[in-house]
């Protein structure tokens, strides 16, 4: 019996590890509570530990929100180590206040406990870092999330091994199989008294609502559960996937997004891939809902050319004509100063070769022709333009920023019109215009590169010379 019970546990942490491609040296930090999980899944890793060439090692934060019995865990923590000869890596968290609601307090000591175990795991050296939830913990997740209305990825609940160097080596065991272990073995752990707490959610749904439902509605639930988890992680991969692919096609310079074809997207692709494009830009999807995903998409398939929604954490999606981009306040200032510092700039392009204007992102390659060798750009080349050489001789061209009151006198227009409207009209964005490049002749606009052309140093039948110019945005 005693080997029955450690051949399940060992056996299925070691297929766990096989199937994270776990390889023979690596090091493995584990977050060790005392309870009876993490203990559990220390004793097989150690079991495992000379087979595989395993270098193991432990991390324990005190989080002192119980009281002495915290004091308790470290103190069984440690002396557990000790006896067994593993390194152990102990902190106590600072700032963590046992007075506010239970859902708050439970939200910040697992943010607390997630920094702590990334520092220990990048100061040892950690190739993973091993956790010890199991198969009961993965149907409570699946349920309580199913509860919260999650989607695909959400009912995917955890995966054995990732994101990043994490892993759960005992998804596939039973919390029963985990206590039949450590009785096998006559080894002792911890009880947090936290667990029988019903203003925990997770706790009522463990103790009252899945075995309520097993007993009375569906023996079996919380199998089926694991099993719906499984295939919405393998779902939920395939969609990933392909919505990644989407935003690749849609990038553009400067982290905006061309969004002019997302409504041609599949419907299930879609928030896939304003989940995607939120994790890229914010780090985690920590505090990002289904309601903040649906407004995201919302604002890409229907919203204004200037509108914008506000995201957990200051971040805010702004939408200007067909790009979106996700930023934040305070990186938006540095890179409206930025912007600034490099709007202020006055190029002279050369009449022969290529001139790159750096602060507006252009280049400009020019030839002079005679005008019998010369031939009209056409409307497929937008970034081309044509100068009488002879009118231009004194002034040349020249690449500036542009600058509020600027106006221009458009071609086969009487007057003239406000470069700004320009701008609107050809729906550049907002954060283009400081740094697009007007080009002038002698003090007037000349040129918008792809935007306009303007009544001034035009070709005509009595010109000699052309001076032919070529405009491109440089790729960043």
């Amino acid at each position: 019996m005693v080997k029955d019970a450690e051949n399940i546990v060992v056996g299925a942490i070691e297929a766990a590890l096989e199937r994270a491609r776990v390889r023979r040296g690596a090091s493995i930090l584990i977050a060790l509570s005392g309870g009876a999980d993490s203990v559990a899944l220390t004793c097989a890793l150690l079991e495992l530990r000379e087979r595989l060439g395993l270098r193991i090692a432990a991390a324990h934060l005190n989080h002192r929100i119980r009281g002495d019995e915290s004091d308790r865990d470290e103190a069984f923590v440690r002396a557990m180590c000790a006896r067994l000869g593993v390194e152990l890596i102990v902190e106590h968290a600072e700032g963590l206040d046992a007075s506010i609601s239970s859902a708050n307090l439970e939200e910040r000591a697992r943010e607390v406990r997630r920094d702590f175990l990334g520092r220990v795991a990048d100061r040892v050296g950690a190739d993973y870092l091993a956790l010890g939830h199991h198969r009961d913990d993965q149907a409570e997740t699946v349920l309580m999330r199913l509860m919260r209305g999650a989607g695909a990825a959400g009912m995917a609940a955890m995966a054995e091994h990732g994101p990043g160097r994490l892993i759960r080596p005992m998804l596939s065991i039973s919390r029963a199989d985990v206590r039949g272990y450590l009785d096998a073995r006559a080894t002792a752990f911890v009880e947090d008294s936290t667990n029988s707490s019903r203003d925990i959610l997770r706790n009522r749904i463990r103790a009252e609502l899945l075995p309520m439902l097993e007993r009375e509605y569906a023996p079996g639930l919380g199998g089926r559960l694991v099993e719906v988890a499984a295939e919405m992680r393998s779902l939920d991969e395939l969609v990933a996937a392909i919505a990644a692919r989407e935003l690749d096609a849609m990038r553009r310079r400067g982290g905006a997004l061309d969004v002019s074809g997302f409504s041609g997207v599949n419907r299930a692709v879609q928030p896939v891939a304003v989940r995607l494009l939120l994790a890229e830009r914010m780090g985690s999807l920590r505090r990002i809902s289904r309601a903040h995903i649906e407004a995201m998409r919302q604002l890409i398939l229907a919203g204004g050319p200037s509108d914008s929604i506000d995201l957990p954490g200051g971040w805010r999606a702004e939408r200007e004509y067909n790009l979106i981009r996700v930023v934040h306040p305070r990186s938006e200032r540095e890179a409206g100063a930025t912007i600034g510092a490099a709007a202020g700039f006055s190029v002279a392009i050369a009449a022969d070769g290529i001139t790159v204007v750096a602060a507006a992102g252009f280049a400009f390659e020019a030839s002079t022709n005679p005008a019998a060798h010369a031939s009209m750009p056409d409307s497929s080349l937008p970034l081309v333009a044509m100068f009488d050489a002879a009118k231009i001789a004194d002034a040349g061209l020249v690449a500036r920023n542009f600058m509020k009151g600027d106006r221009m006198h458009p071609m086969g227009m009487r007057g003239t019109r406000k470069v700004h409207d320009v701008f609107v009209d050809r729906k550049l964005p907002r954060a283009r215009r400081e740094r697009f490049p007007v080009v002038t002749v002698g003090g007037e606009i000349a040129w918008l590169p792809g935007l306009a052309r303007a009544d001034c140093a035009l070709v005509t039948k009595a010109t000699e010379t052309v001076l032919r110019v070529e405009a491109s945005e440089i790729v960043a």
